[in-house]
């Protein structure tokens, strides 16, 4: 009887054992699978967030000019021509999903891109922006600034700009960071274009 009861001891032993390796086994098999789905979404988590932090519009210079040019002084600029290109590491910009702002102490303006409109016809229309392209890059392609292209972005303001007057101009793409660029203009503008930023 004794040998009997240390069968069966030993044969509950045996399954209690195997019993916790099994669910061992199958706490584990949980634990890899939920790090290996907490691992991808990090992984995609983090390829949009170096996305919007890296993807952007880079302003190299502005240039303002009078809308209305005559053979007065003071002049009041009313067109704007901002160089741009891509900030190192952006990925391509589409310029039909980006807002240009542009913010003065007396209006507001928000700017679109629009093809089909051409710069002789661009005073008539105060809510679009024109793209030129200054440069090309290999991947070029209408509508969009990818590496190695420099744009010109040209807007009319609905209300002319005079001396000494804080402009603040944001271009805003769908996805990445916004730029912001921000002066004011010259205290004497006796000329018909000025520079205004950088100063």
């Amino acid at each position: 009887m004794k040998t009997y009861n240390r069968g069966m001891m030993g044969v509950g032993t045996l399954i209690i054992f195997i019993a916790v390796i099994l669910i061992a086994a199958i706490a584990a098999s949980v634990l890899i699978t939920t790090g290996g789905s907490l691992q991808q979404k990090a992984l995609i988590t983090g390829s949009q967030t170096e996305e919007s932090i890296a993807s952007g519009v880079e302003a190299v210079t502005v240039v303002g000019s009078d809308s209305s040019p005559l053979d007065l002084t003071p002049h009041f600029i009313g067109d704007f021509k901002i160089l741009t290109r891509l900030q190192s590491g952006s990925r391509g910009v589409n310029l039909n999903n980006t807002i240009v702002t542009v913010d003065t102490e007396t209006d507001s303006s928000n700017f679109i891109y629009n093809q089909t409109v051409v710069v002789d016809t661009l005073s008539e229309s105060t809510s679009m922006f024109l793209i030129y392209y200054a440069q090309t890059g290999t991947n070029h392609e209408d509508g969009y600034l990818n590496r190695g292209d420099v744009a010109k972005f040209i807007f009319h303001l609905p209300t002319e700009i005079g001396e000494n007057q804080l402009v603040r101009i944001k271009i805003i793409p769908r996805i990445g960071a916004y730029t912001q660029i921000e002066f004011y203009t010259p205290d004497s503008m006796t000329q018909e274009t000025v520079g205004l930023w950088p100063t």
